[in-house]
């Protein structure tokens, strides 16, 4: 069914826009606790700023850079910047194990909560949705590769920082470390030369 937008329902949506516009002005309407585009965080920008909006532990998340910080110990301000991305892509890994537990029993809770199987046909569906469940998170398993990739790239290049070649450090394909360097501008925020 098409929408048509008529000369009623345009006056009737500008009345309401006016009406909100007024309460959000005055103050009555609370602003949202996190931006909109802010869902998992994965791809923050600033992932300290994220951890506060999507009300992770801030203390834990200092913690966890510190532990690379000295466990890797960066002796140049590059070293320090690549230790500090390599902190932050385990921090995104972390909270999409997190965030694909929370899904998987939220699913697997509604998947259950529909009440006793009546009969054997019934028990055989529930524990076929049981299994495919655990089977169909492509989207999230696909997001926590490429941070395992990129942990990898990380790593490299904290290898060749400190000797001059990656020491030939790879966990997966030669042929997924290139699909890193040749990433647009991805090595510009770890600073040429320094």
């Amino acid at each position: 069914m098409a929408y048509n937008l008529t000369e009623k329902r345009l006056t009737a949506a500008r009345a309401n826009l006016k009406k909100a516009w007024q309460a959000h002005c005055a103050g009555q309407v609370p602003g949202p606790d996190r931006p909109p585009n802010l869902k998992h965080g994965f791809f923050a920008r600033d992932l300290r700023q994220s951890v506060i909006l999507l009300g992770e532990d801030v203390a834990e998340y200092d913690a966890h850079v510190d532990r690379f910080l000295r466990s890797l110990a960066p002796q140049t301000e590059r070293e320090r910047r690549i230790v500090a991305r390599l902190a932050e892509t385990a921090w995104r890994l972390l909270r999409g194990y997190r965030a694909s537990a929370h899904a998987q029993a939220r699913r697997l809770r509604q998947l259950m909560d529909i009440g006793a199987p009546l009969n054997l046909d019934d028990t055989k569906a529930l524990a076929f949705c049981v299994v495919e469940h655990f089977e169909d998170d492509r989207y999230l398993q696909a997001r926590l590769k490429f941070w395992r990739e990129q942990l990898q790239w990380l790593f490299g290049r904290l290898f060749i920082e400190r000797s001059g070649n990656d020491q030939g450090f790879r966990l997966e394909s030669a042929a997924k470390s290139a699909k890193w360097d040749k990433r647009a501008g991805f090595d510009e925020g770890l600073g040429a030369g320094d």
